[in-house]
């Protein structure tokens, strides 16, 4: 039966990685648990919820081989409050594990058989392609926000991501969509490292729970390796194993949404625009929806709460325009996100009339597109 020791540091990691997995919310027992055997002198951790899988190895001093599963938060709460630099867990009867700390204290908990949780997926046999985790994290938190959370609108509940080497260049690109209908955000990079020959295009849609757990595994790592098959993306790393269910669907062709030509254009300084924004919304009393007025002028643009139940604001802010004066209104949180993962000093709206698609963009954000719907002022 299972009895090793492990450093306290590495196993509140791990199970740190593994705990957002675990199916809070599930009757399944099982999958409230996480599963520890050992392998080849070290301690492996699996978590599941049926729809992400994942799988991290760390370093054990192991006495006996065994196999139990736990309940993944009990498991975490105890260890994370022992003060000793090393934990010792040994398997009892019945699939019960203890945690003695020294002779002064010791910790039982009730387990269940191995046998009973799900089994971690093959990864394919095929070539794996290499990506900095920077990238993978850059992308994902430029996309994430924007991702739908209707039911209704199933392949917009997830992340595209595509990876490809396009004929004319030898490196590869990546790719990340969202969109929930109202807005869009198309981040894309291209790699310094040349991609293998013959690289199969990857496109596949990522469950939204799914990506921010890439994106925490990216944070965490130099670099990742993906694969895929026709239901799962298989993401690893030196120690970690990542399995997510792919979305089935086909994603809107979002080129086709992006208008190519806009007539009408502003520039504006970025963190001016994002703190105007921020301090208007303080008195729109919705929380998600934020509708606001922009009236621009030549080199000025007034913005206005359009919700005035518990009060209102307007603020004037210097931009670059020298057109003929309109007025506008669209959603200030979908604007606000934009800006907050942009890096730009200075950013572009343009469009072409007051209800057509607008775009987001700026020249330190190369890759990055944003494209937000606007709300009609008619009743307003």
């Amino acid at each position: 039966m299972l009895k090793l020791t492990a450093e306290k540091e590495k196993l509140i990691s791990a199970l740190s990685k593994a705990l957002p997995i675990v199916d809070k919310k599930t009757i399944m027992t099982i999958i409230n648990n996480v599963l520890l055997y050992t392998k080849d002198g070290k301690l492996v951790i699996e978590a599941t919820d049926l729809e992400i899988s994942f799988r991290t190895i760390i370093p054990a001093h192991v006495e006996e081989e065994g196999s139990l599963t736990i309940n993944a938060r009990k498991l975490y709460e105890i260890v994370k409050e022992i003060y000793e630099s090393k934990i010792v867990l040994e398997e009892l009867e019945n699939y019960w594990l203890k945690i003695p700390v020294g002779d002064k204290a010791e910790y039982t908990i009730a387990g269940l058989a191995p046998d009973e949780f799900p089994k971690f997926r093959q990864f394919p046999q095929k070539e794996p392609i290499s990506i900095p985790g920077k990238t993978i994290k850059d992308l994902v938190e430029r996309t994430i926000f924007s991702v739908s959370y209707d039911d209704s609108k199933y392949a917009l509940s997830g992340i595209l991501m595509q990876i490809e080497r396009p004929e004319e260049q030898a490196n590869m690109t990546i790719r990340m969509v969202s969109s929930d209908g109202h807005r869009l955000n198309l981040a894309e990079a291209t790699l310094e490292e040349e991609g293998p020959e013959g690289l199969e295009p990857l496109s596949v849609i990522i469950l939204r729970k799914g990506a921010n757990e890439l994106k925490k595994l990216a944070d965490l790592n130099e670099e990742l390796s993906f694969t895929a098959d026709e239901k799962f993306l298989y993401v690893k790393t030196e120690t970690d194993q990542l399995v997510i269910r792919l979305i089935e669907g086909t994603f809107p062709d979002y080129r086709a949404i992006i208008p190519e030509e806009r007539n009408r254009s502003i520039l504006f300084n970025r963190k001016n625009v994002l703190s105007t924004l921020k301090r208007i919304s303080i008195v729109i009393q919705d929380p998600t929806f934020k509708g606001i007025k922009v009236s621009v002028s030549p080199n000025m643009m007034k913005m206005e709460s359009l919700d005035k139940k518990i009060g209102q604001a307007e603020e004037k802010v210097e931009i670059g325009y020298s057109g003929e004066p309109f007025e506008m209104a669209f959603n200030a949180r979908y604007l606000i996100e934009v800006l907050q993962v942009m890096n730009s000093e200075t950013v572009e709206l343009s469009f072409n009339d007051e209800d057509s698609p607008i775009v987001v963009e700026g020249e330190d954000d190369k890759g990055f597109v944003a494209l937000i719907m606007p709300m009609s002022l008619e009743d307003e």
